[in-house]
Protein backbone atom coordinates (compact mmCIF):
# COMPACT_ATOMS: atom_id res chain seq x y z
CA UNK A 1 0.00 0.00 0.00
CA UNK A 2 1.82 3.08 -1.23
CA UNK A 3 1.39 6.07 1.09
CA UNK A 4 2.45 9.71 0.84
CA UNK A 5 2.87 12.04 3.81
CA UNK A 6 2.97 15.78 3.11
CA UNK A 7 3.62 17.51 6.42
CA UNK A 8 6.43 19.86 7.38
CA UNK A 9 6.31 18.64 11.00
CA UNK A 10 8.90 15.91 11.50
CA UNK A 11 7.02 14.57 14.55
CA UNK A 12 3.86 14.03 12.51
CA UNK A 13 5.78 12.35 9.70
CA UNK A 14 7.58 10.11 12.19
CA UNK A 15 4.37 9.29 14.07
CA UNK A 16 2.38 8.46 10.94
CA UNK A 17 5.24 6.43 9.47
CA UNK A 18 5.66 4.48 12.70
CA UNK A 19 1.95 3.79 12.93
CA UNK A 20 1.73 2.64 9.32
CA UNK A 21 4.75 0.35 9.70
CA UNK A 22 3.20 -1.14 12.86
CA UNK A 23 0.13 -1.93 10.74
CA UNK A 24 2.12 -3.76 8.08
CA UNK A 25 2.96 -1.02 5.58
CA UNK A 26 6.52 -1.40 4.34
CA UNK A 27 8.83 1.58 4.97
CA UNK A 28 9.80 1.72 1.31
CA UNK A 29 6.13 2.29 0.43
CA UNK A 30 5.95 5.46 2.56
CA UNK A 31 7.06 8.65 0.81
CA UNK A 32 7.62 11.98 2.58
CA UNK A 33 7.24 15.09 0.48
CA UNK A 34 7.18 18.81 1.21
CA UNK A 35 5.68 20.68 -1.76
CA UNK A 36 2.56 20.54 -3.91
CA UNK A 37 4.71 20.03 -7.02
CA UNK A 38 6.39 17.02 -5.35
CA UNK A 39 2.92 15.70 -4.49
CA UNK A 40 1.79 15.88 -8.12
CA UNK A 41 4.89 13.99 -9.26
CA UNK A 42 4.66 11.39 -6.47
CA UNK A 43 0.95 10.73 -7.09
CA UNK A 44 1.64 10.18 -10.77
CA UNK A 45 4.61 7.91 -10.12
CA UNK A 46 3.37 5.84 -7.17
CA UNK A 47 -0.45 5.82 -7.53
CA UNK A 48 -0.75 5.87 -3.71
CA UNK A 49 -3.60 4.31 -1.78
CA UNK A 50 -3.54 7.05 0.87
CA UNK A 51 -2.15 10.59 1.01
CA UNK A 52 -1.88 12.49 4.30
CA UNK A 53 -1.68 16.28 3.86
CA UNK A 54 -1.31 19.01 6.46
CA UNK A 55 -3.36 21.93 5.13
CA UNK A 56 -0.61 24.28 6.31
CA UNK A 57 1.46 23.02 3.36
CA UNK A 58 -0.87 24.65 0.82
CA UNK A 59 -3.46 26.89 2.47
CA UNK A 60 -1.39 30.10 2.32
CA UNK A 61 -0.86 30.04 -1.45
CA UNK A 62 -3.95 30.15 -3.70
CA UNK A 63 -2.15 28.45 -6.59
CA UNK A 64 -1.10 25.58 -4.30
CA UNK A 65 -4.67 25.23 -3.04
CA UNK A 66 -5.93 25.03 -6.62
CA UNK A 67 -3.27 22.48 -7.54
CA UNK A 68 -4.21 20.31 -4.52
CA UNK A 69 -7.84 20.30 -5.74
CA UNK A 70 -6.67 19.24 -9.21
CA UNK A 71 -4.50 16.44 -7.79
CA UNK A 72 -7.41 15.13 -5.70
CA UNK A 73 -9.69 15.20 -8.76
CA UNK A 74 -7.08 13.42 -10.92
CA UNK A 75 -6.71 10.54 -8.44
CA UNK A 76 -10.22 9.33 -7.53
CA UNK A 77 -8.94 5.96 -6.29
CA UNK A 78 -6.60 7.57 -3.74
CA UNK A 79 -7.90 8.52 -0.28
CA UNK A 80 -6.69 12.01 0.64
CA UNK A 81 -6.72 12.82 4.35
CA UNK A 82 -6.27 16.53 5.02
CA UNK A 83 -5.33 17.60 8.54
CA UNK A 84 -6.60 21.03 9.53
CA UNK A 85 -3.79 23.28 10.73
CA UNK A 86 -5.98 25.19 13.19
CA UNK A 87 -8.84 23.08 14.43
CA UNK A 88 -11.89 24.13 16.38
CA UNK A 89 -11.48 22.78 19.91
CA UNK A 90 -14.97 21.26 19.69
CA UNK A 91 -14.20 19.45 16.43
CA UNK A 92 -13.04 15.97 17.39
CA UNK A 93 -14.49 14.03 14.49
CA UNK A 94 -13.65 13.69 10.82
CA UNK A 95 -15.60 14.95 7.84
CA UNK A 96 -15.95 12.83 4.71
CA UNK A 97 -16.24 15.47 2.01
CA UNK A 98 -16.51 12.98 -0.83
CA UNK A 99 -15.47 9.44 -1.67
CA UNK A 100 -11.74 10.18 -1.76
CA UNK A 101 -11.41 13.20 0.57
CA UNK A 102 -11.53 13.19 4.35
CA UNK A 103 -10.84 16.26 6.49
CA UNK A 104 -9.76 15.84 10.09
CA UNK A 105 -8.29 17.64 13.04
CA UNK A 106 -4.64 16.77 13.59
CA UNK A 107 -5.51 15.93 17.20
CA UNK A 108 -7.57 12.83 16.37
Amino acid sequence: MSTIIMDLCSYTRLGLSGYLVSRGVKKREINDIETVDELAIACGAHQPSVVFINEDCFIHTPSDSQQIKQIINQHPDTLFIVFMAIANVHFDEYLLVRKNLLISSKSI
